[in-house]
């Protein structure tokens, strides 16, 4: 089940459906946590999570370069590295090489994690 949850949200980050994986694989009260330099450190609820990735992708311009390794699966555990190099509105260059640590409880992912700097 794990294997099957890590790909699937693989196969939709490398297509950029960012929304659709949360849509589709996030639990309703899961939590997302950002490094303690990122404004909303942590965002509890799909409904929050879904707002702050709409709001990070609305203020997107152009996308330079995006890549999501294969996931690295343990049992309750898989985690990934996502690289985005991108140009926002602002005209600000932003590059982000993170890991990303996702827990899966009952079939969902409830805890995604980000490690960057």
């Amino acid at each position: 089940m794990i294997t099957n949850i890590a790909n699937t949200l693989v196969a939709l980050l490398r297509q950029k459906q960012f929304v659709a994986a949360q849509e589709q694989l996030f639990a309703q009260d899961a939590i997302s946590l950002e490094p303690s330099m990122y404004k909303e450190r942590s965002v509890k609820g799909l409904k929050a999570i879904l707002k702050k990735e709409k709001t990070f992708l609305s203020n997107i311009k152009h996308w330079h370069h995006f890549q999501v390794s294969d996931p690295v699966i343990s049992k309750d555990y898989f985690s990934i590295r996502m690289m985005t190099d991108v140009t926002l509105l602002t005209k600000q260059k932003v590059t982000i090489d993170e890991i990303i640590i996702y827990q899966v409880t009952n079939g969902k992912i409830s805890k995604e994690q980000f490690f960057y700097q």
